[in-house]
């Protein structure tokens, strides 16, 4: 594979705040700011190649997580700043975090040799718990930052909020109904045998 070439677009002075350091000297006298080429599209194709049959679960968990998230914000009449953008993107963050768990655990229990539907069931009611504590942690903390914040970060927690909210929804009830549904097209001895595209 060959390297990318690189463009030098831009250089410039640092100008130090403060009082000078006896390490001032070492600092570097300019920055570099460097532009690196991307693939562009042409790197999701090879992506999605690699993306096996829960990745797919995950993603369509997401999009309805954000579609739920967007039709909340539209009802309430919320207007998205710049905190209200931080806080829908930590909401992403966290539904990649909750359907990895599931996804791991429901991994552990296949490696134990049970069957597949055995598996997909241990796997969300072990993990149910994790993630309404992680939920519960969060939700606590969005709800100082309304109580004492100013309105931009009221902004941020309410966006969290809501994004919790969904989230927990699209992680255990939206997820698991795709598992089900594609376990419906398995016959009896399919679903029972240890395997699945994890």
């Amino acid at each position: 594979m060959r390297a990318a070439p690189l463009t030098l677009i831009a250089a410039a002075s640092v100008l130090l705040a403060g009082p000078a350091t006896a390490n001032a000297s070492k600092l570097p006298p300019q920055i570099w700011a460097v532009q690196v080429p991307s693939n562009g599209p042409a790197v999701t194709p090879t992506y999605l190649r690699g993306v096996k049959a829960t990745g797919v679960n995950a993603i369509i968990a997401l999009i309805f997580n954000l579609i739920i998230l967007l039709g909340l914000m539209a009802y309430i009449g919320a207007v998205m700043t710049l905190p209200g953008i931080a806080g829908f993107v930590l909401t992403m963050g966290i539904g990649v975090d909750s359907n990895v768990l599931i996804f791991e655990r429901i991994k552990e229990e296949l490696e134990a040799q049970h069957g597949v539907r055995a598996s997909i069931n241990a796997g969300f009611d072990r993990v149910f718990w994790t993630l309404v504590d992680t939920h519960v942690s969060a939700l606590i903390a969005a709800l100082f930052l309304v109580q004492f914040g100013t309105g931009p970060i009221r902004g941020f927690a309410y966006t969290l909020i809501i994004g919790l909210a969904s989230n927990l929804f699209t992680s255990i009830f939206v997820s698991k109904t795709l598992f089900e549904l594609a376990l419906g097209r398995r016959t009896h001895q399919q679903q029972q045998a240890a395997t699945l595209s994890i």
